[in-house]
Formats: C-alpha cells, sequence, structure tokens
C-alpha cells in the first residue's frame, strides 16, 4: 500500500464509511473499499481529488450527476447508494463489484469471439438502453467503465456498467489533459466538435469496444490524445476484418454503422443497436460466433509496452517499447508499397510475422492492401453527407498545433468545440418543463434543485443562478431554483408510544415536541400517549410543537362494601365496576354472618385502581357443637359440660326432681348445632 493509502486507511467518512483499501487511482478521484458500518455492507467509495472538490462549481455538478445516476436501477448498472462531504472531502458511495473490468479482458484475452464479445457487449448494451430510456447519456463508456463480477469472460460473468452521469465531468474547464488520456480513444466526434451528446454518443462508443473486443486493439491507437482525436473526425472506424479476417462480414457491418462519424447514421440510441445486436447473433452461425483469428489459436493481446511500430520503409528500424500504446498483429501481406510515402508495419515481439501495409492513416495506424481478392474486401459503408471541411479543417489543425505546443487548453478547446454561446433566457415563474424546453432551445443544460416558497407555486421556477441576458456557452449547466409550495410536514402517529420516542418521530419530521398533558384511558397503559394535537397525518410547518396527551392508566373506581352479601351478590357487583374478585378458599365461620355470605373484603371500602383484585372472604356460619348424650347421668355433672359447649341448658323437674337424675334430653345426641342452641333436660 502506498504512503496515500497508509494515510487514508481506518478513516471514517461522515461517520459511516471506513476506509479499508485502494482499489483504483484515476484523474478526477481515487476508489477505495469501504465498509458501510450503519449497514454492514462493504461498498465501493470515490473519493475525489482535493484540488477539484474545492472547486464549487465541479461539486454541484458532481451532486447533479450523482443524485441522476442514482435514479438508475438496473441489474447490468453500478448502483450508487450515497453521496455526501466530510469535511471537504467529496464521496460517493457505489456497489463493490468484486472482479476485473473489460480492459483486463482485452489485455488478457482478445481478440474474443464474435459469441464471447457479444456475451460481453449485450449486458452493457440492456444497461445504456436502459439510461437512455430514462433521459441520460453515459458520455463514458470505455472498458474500464465495464465492470465483471467474475474473473473470467466464460464463467457468465456479472457485467455492470459503471459512472453513469459523471463521464461529462471530466469536461469542465478545471479537468487536465491527463484526465482525458483514457477517454480519449472512446470519444464521439460529435463530443470532440463541441456538438450535444446523445445516446448515438454511447452507441458510437459501444462499437468501438466490440471492434477492440473482436479485433485485440483499439480502432483508434496512438500515444497523442490530440491525435486521436483528430483520428475519430477525420479517419473513421477502421475495418475489423483487415485486422482479424475471421471477423464475421455482418459484424464488420454493424461496427461501421454504429461507428459512422456522423450520429445520424447510427443507431439512434442503446435500444435500437441492442435490438441490432440480439438480431446478429440470432443470424449468425455456430461457426462464425466461434471463430478466432488465427483458428485455434488466439492473436497476441496488445498489452502496454508491446505495439507494432509504423515507420517509413528504407528507414532503420528496431523494436521499441512504449508504454501505454497499442497496436496489432496479424497475418503477413504479401504486396509492398514503394516509394518514400510507403510504411511497413513491424511487430515488436520476436517470432510475430509484420504485414506490409499502405501508406499510414495519421495516428499510426496502417491499413492492409495488396494481394488480397476483391470478393474478401468488406463492403463499404453506406454513403453519408461530407462532413465539414475547410476553414474548418485548417481552424483544428491550428489548434492541434496550439495543442501540441503548448497542452491543456488547446485540447479543452478541442473537445468543448468552436465558442457558439446563447443569452440565457428569463425562467423565473415557468414550470420545470417549460423551463427545460426554454434552455434546450438556447442548448444549455438545465438543473433543478428543489427549495420550498411560501409564495411561489409548486413546480413553478422560483430563480436562477444566471441572469436573463447573460451569455452563456452552450452546454453550461444552469441552475434553477424550483418551488416545491410551502414546506410542509405530516404529523406522525404517537398513539401507544411514549413521549421520548415521540421526540425522535416528530424530529425525523422536522418537528418538535409540544406540551404533555395526562388523562386516564381505559386501552392505553399509562406512560403511552392516547392523542395529539394537530392529529395525524395534519401538514404543518417545520418546528411545529406538537402537543400530546399521555395515558395516566385507568381511571379509579369506587370499592362498595359487600360484607354481609352472598357471594353471588358481592362478586356481581364488583365485576360489573371491572374489578377482579377473588374468593378465599378457607371459609370462616361467623356467630353473626350467615353461611355463604361475605365476612371480610380486601382491599377495604374506598377508591382503587380500576381492574383491582378484591379478596372475599365467605362465611360458613357460626360454630356447631355435637350433642353428647347426657340421660341417665346426674344434671349436676352434665350441665357443666353443655354450657362449656356453648349450649344454653334448662333444666325442667319430674316430680320434684328428687333424685337428680336426667331421665331425657331436648335435641338428640350426635346432632350438630349451633352454639348458644338451648337444650332442655328432664330431671328426675
Amino acid at each position: 500500500m502506498s504512503g496515500s493509502q497508509d494515510l487514508w486507511s481506518g478513516r471514517v467518512l461522515d461517520g459511516r464509511y471506513q476506509i479499508d483499501s485502494e482499489l483504483a487511482r484515476g484523474g478526477m478521484a481515487t476508489v477505495y473499499r469501504a465498509q458501510d458500518l450503519r449497514l454492514d455492507r462493504p461498498v465501493a467509495l470515490k473519493v475525489m481529488r482535493a484540488d477539484l472538490a474545492r472547486d464549487e462549481t465541479f461539486v454541484r455538478r458532481f451532486v447533479h450527476e450523482a443524485r441522476a445516476a442514482a435514479r438508475l436501477q438496473h441489474p447490468h448498472i453500478v448502483s450508487v447508494y450515497d453521496q455526501g462531504e466530510d469535511d471537504g472531502c467529496v464521496y460517493l458511495a457505489m456497489e463493490l463489484v468484486e472482479g476485473q473490468t473489460l480492459r483486463d479482458v482485452i489485455r488478457t484475452r482478445a481478440p474474443l469471439s464474435t459469441r464471447q464479445a457479444l456475451d460481453l457487449l449485450l449486458p452493457v448494451t440492456e444497461a445504456l438502453a436502459a439510461a437512455h430510456a430514462a433521459g441520460m447519456v453515459h458520455r463514458d463508456v470505455k472498458p474500464e467503465n465495464v465492470l465483471l463480477g467474475t474473473p473470467h469472460p466464460r464463467t457468465d460473468p456479472i457485467v455492470k456498467v459503471a459512472d453513469f452521469g459523471l463521464a461529462r465531468m471530466e469536461g469542465v474547464a478545471s479537468v487536465t489533459t491527463e484526465m482525458l488520456w483514457a477517454t480519449a480513444a472512446y470519444l464521439a466526434p460529435e463530443q470532440i466538435d463541441g456538438q450535444t451528446s446523445d445516446p448515438r454518443t454511447d452507441v458510437y462508443a459501444v462499437a468501438l469496444l466490440l471492434f477492440e473486443l473482436v479485433t485485440g486493439r483499439k480502432a483508434f491507437p496512438g500515444e497523442d490524445p490530440v491525435r486521436v482525436a483528430y483520428e475519430h473526425v477525420h479517419g473513421g472506424v477502421p475495418h475489423a476484418r483487415e485486422l482479424a479476417p475471421t471477423v464475421p462480414r455482418a459484424v464488420e457491418q454493424l461496427i461501421l454503422r454504429a461507428g459512422a462519424v456522423e450520429p445520424d447514421d447510427r443507431p439512434q440510441d442503446a435500444t435500437e443497436l441492442l435490438h441490432d445486436l440480439r438480431t446478429l447473433r440470432l443470424e449468425l452461425s455456430d461457426t462464425d460466433l466461434d471463430a478466432l483469428p488465427g483458428g485455434d489459436e488466439t492473436i497476441p493481446v496488445q498489452v502496454d509496452g508491446d505495439r507494432t511500430q509504423v515507420v517509413p520503409v528504407g528507414t532503420p528500424h528496431q523494436h521499441t517499447r512504449h508504454s501505454g500504446s497499442t497496436g496489432h498483429t496479424g497475418h503477413t501481406d504479401h504486396s509492398s508499397q514503394s516509394g518514400a510515402t510507403a510504411t511497413r508495419a513491424l511487430p515488436v515481439r520476436d517470432g510475430i510475422p509484420g504485414r506490409a501495409s499502405s501508406p499510414a492513416a495519421p495516428g499510426g495506424y496502417a491499413r492492409t492492401t495488396g494481394n488480397r481478392s476483391p470478393a474478401r474486401r468488406p463492403a463499404p459503408p453506406a454513403p453519408r453527407p461530407a462532413r465539414r471541411r475547410g476553414i474548418g479543417g485548417w481552424i483544428i489543425g491550428l489548434l492541434l498545433l496550439a495543442l501540441l505546443a503548448g497542452g491543456g487548453y488547446g485540447f479543452w478547446y478541442l473537445t468543448e468545440g468552436p465558442a457558439v454561446h446563447s443569452e440565457m433566457p428569463p425562467v423565473a415563474g415557468l414550470t420545470q418543463v417549460e423551463a427545460r424546453e426554454a434552455l434546450d432551445r438556447k442548448e444549455l443544460d438545465a438543473f433543478f434543485t428543489p427549495v420550498y416558497s411560501e409564495d411561489v407555486p409548486a413546480d413553478t421556477v422560483i430563480s436562477a443562478d444566471y441572469e436573463p441576458g447573460a451569455v452563456l456557452r452552450h452546454g453550461t449547466d444552469v441552475t434553477m431554483e424550483l418551488s416545491q409550495g410551502p414546506e410542509r410536514y405530516a404529523v406522525p402517529r404517537l398513539d401507544g408510544v411514549t413521549p421520548g420516542d415521540a421526540v425522535d418521530l416528530l424530529r425525523d419530521n422536522q418537528l418538535s415536541l409540544g406540551e404533555q398533558h395526562t388523562e386516564h384511558h381505559e386501552t392505553i397503559p399509562a406512560g403511552q400517549i392516547i392523542r395529539s394535537d394537530p392529529e395525524v397525518g395534519a401538514q404543518v410547518p417545520p418546528g411545529t410543537a406538537v402537543q400530546v396527551w399521555v395515558s395516566d392508566g385507568l381511571a379509579p373506581v369506587g370499592l362498595p362494601n359487600v360484607v354481609g352479601s352472598t357471594e353471588a351478590q358481592a362478586t356481581g357487583e364488583l365485576s360489573r365496576l371491572g374489578l377482579t374478585v377473588e374468593i378465599d378458599p378457607q371459609r370462616v365461620s361467623d356467630e353473626e354472618v350467615p353461611e355463604g355470605s361475605v365476612v371480610s373484603q380486601d382491599p377495604t371500602p374506598g377508591e382503587v385502581e380500576a381492574g383491582s383484585t378484591v379478596r372475599l372472604v365467605i362465611s360458613d356460619g357460626p360454630e356447631l357443637v355435637e350433642i353428647p348424650q347426657v340421660v341417665g347421668r346426674q344434671f349436676s355433672a352434665v350441665e357443666q359440660e353443655l354450657t362449656d359447649l356453648g349450649l344454653v341448658v334448662t333444666r325442667d323437674d319430674v316430680r320434684g326432681g328428687f333424685f337428680g337424675s336426667v331421665r331425657s334430653q331436648s335435641i338428640e345426641p350426635g346432632e350438630m348445632v349451633p352454639r348458644g342452641t338451648e337444650i332442655v333436660l328432664e330431671v328426675v
């Protein structure tokens, strides 16, 4: 890991994204592998260069494009999760795709068969078709922006297109020439001429990808991005079969049509191109789909450091290495061109035959000529209107010379096109659609920032960052404040939650907790909110204090005195009051309370909480005693015994009761009677 990586490793951005390691580094940003601590998932974190992050115009465009890209949802498009800024560090959180890029495949395996190339390009085209349907143009389709989720194209990789909507940012004045180096080989002519990019711009780039996959080299190789840009405008896409004769003629024709210099000659968007690619795949035979240049062996891939050098005939030549160049190898051509302007293609690698070629096209790309049969030559593309030449060509030539002499500004001017300007139209008071149409007529790019307004109706432009009449370059971004109407927030549902939870819910809706009142409630437990004012769903301004009523539990009830009532009477009365009745299983004797009636209750009569439990003790009546056998016994002996049992003893003397012996008793022996019962004894 480099020193810069050490500085970033372990850093947490925005309190959420913990950087792990560096994945890639480009002119605008560095991409890191990071962990989303909030959602516990790995992400790819794209961190803008510090100097670009200080450019307010750049950051504003970055935010707009990131938002637009986040709206694209497609299985072959890298998802944009989040965008933010932390202490001047502008970042973009994206889906992490583990694997390699299409550039890796081209370096290690190209040229591919037509089937293999279509397997990789069809998902790319599907992604672009979805973007075009959503009104978005990628503008920077290149192998580095095509990610493969598996390490080998023959294992059904998960193909995803990255950096949707962000490529256009590389055209701003603050971006250096080095940032455009990787893009120059795939720029469409209209991008270089400063014309408006549209879906046909992406179609052109896909044609170049297909060319590179089936031939193993770029359509416009070269070390100088200015020279490469010139080739896009004036050279035209080469014929793929000249480099790889096994490429089906129909594939070559599709590349030439999709890569036409004039946008009108191409498929009009990726949806049309996708239909053409699918039709092509169905119409080609298996032999054509699986054919590889050189039979069973693949032509060596052109990688950094290995290239074909084009030198004049008769000039001493030697193998040369240049980092970052591209080239091709192929079959030997048995003819050569005479004269001082002829060139010869000499391969760098020993043992790989070179090929004589016709005079080199600008940029060092040699077209093969010679003894090739006319029947084998690819059919020329359909005639197209001549592009601007004459004075325009001289201007471009002068610009090229200026750029070669002095650098970045000339290349920016070339890729942005002539300085065409328009006056800023008045847009305040227009609807979003009307404002966009007004800017489109002036060839200006419209962006909208939603803002709330108490005075301006919703979907109406409030203001723009340029005054009406301001002279602006074509393609300038114009940001307008678009009214969303009054700022209102819905009062969330608070019933059943505690006041503490209500604070968080209200804060999420830009509201606050107001006064709290308490009242009893039959169903909502104590401590939970019963209702709010304003009520649920009411639209209120931000910061509104919402009053709540909190449950104090069930209202208290008066507990009556049920002592002396029968068990059934007491239970019914208490139940009607919402109280729970509990009967003591152990009855007690009571001299005053009849059997089956309530002897005591707990709690005692008074005010209790609703739903409280009342415990009742039931009387078993007075205590009973067993009558003993006293007949034949002396009255003096049994009187005390019966009195001790709680009975009332009455003596009835017969014949004067001279002998004092009990002759009879009024209650039969063994009978159970309450205490206090009178028993009469006859004494003789």
